[in-house]
């Protein structure tokens, strides 16, 4: 059975709570189902509720964070590369090689034109400028201009590999988010049908959890499975 039908069959894996409620939902169970002593039969679900709660981490959050730092850090890079470049055209390009069949290729990757640009895009095209900086540096009379340049790209490419590692870390994060909740959701839709088989009245069943002693996250009321 997949993730998604799973959470689309168990009501318990899209509840609208925080992982601290959740988590003191299913404890909560697990206290009542233990004052009740319904016998044999409810050992084996005792046992997994406490194995799911002792794999549940309520503190992991590291899926609700953003990649803000990494973009702040990649936007400013972005920044001062294409300021670079404007500069460049202004100061040195169009003053020197206007007249040269050369000046068609520099337009080509103009600050107006770059800034469009997605990340990957902008490094590509950024990387064929930093070949026509190699070139043309001599006829500018800007002898640092490669190693200028170079320096600004090496940023801009650091700065978007890091942000990319920390969406990769951050996307596993959700994955774990969401393994967790699913487990013990799994064992609690288990323990609600195992007392369903228990008693006849559906308030004898719903005794066991206390949904009025948890409150929906203020933060966060998608249902659990948007965690992926």
């Amino acid at each position: 059975m997949s993730a998604y039908q799973s959470y689309f069959d168990n009501f318990f894996a899209t509840l609208p709570m925080s992982r601290v409620n959740f988590k003191q939902l299913g404890a909560d169970t697990l206290t009542t189902l233990r004052a009740a002593k319904l016998g044999t039969e409810f050992a084996a679900h005792e046992a997994a509720l406490q194995s799911a709660l002792d794999g549940f981490d309520e503190n992991l959050t590291d899926a609700d964070e953003s990649t803000s730092g990494d973009t702040a850090a990649f936007k400013a890079a972005r920044k001062q590369w294409l300021t670079f470049v404007d500069d460049t055209m202004k100061d040195y390009v169009t003053p020197k090689l206007r007249k040269l069949p050369v000046y068609a290729d520099f337009k080509q990757y103009q600050k107006g034109k770059l800034g469009q640009l997605g990340h990957a895009r902008l490094l590509q095209d950024s990387k064929q400028l930093l070949g026509l900086y190699q070139q043309h540096a001599a006829a500018m009379k800007y002898a640092d201009l490669p190693t200028d340049a170079q320096a600004l790209y090496d940023q801009l490419s650091q700065t978007h590999e890091e942000r990319g590692t920390n969406e990769a870390s951050i996307g596993k994060a959700r994955v774990a988010l969401a393994a967790d909740w699913l487990a013990l959701a799994q064992v609690l839709r288990r323990v609600k049908a195992q007392l369903e088989l228990r008693f006849a009245e559906p308030a004898e069943v719903y005794r066991f959890f206390d949904f009025g002693a948890t409150r929906v996250a203020k933060r966060n009321t998608k249902p659990a499975v948007n965690a992926v």
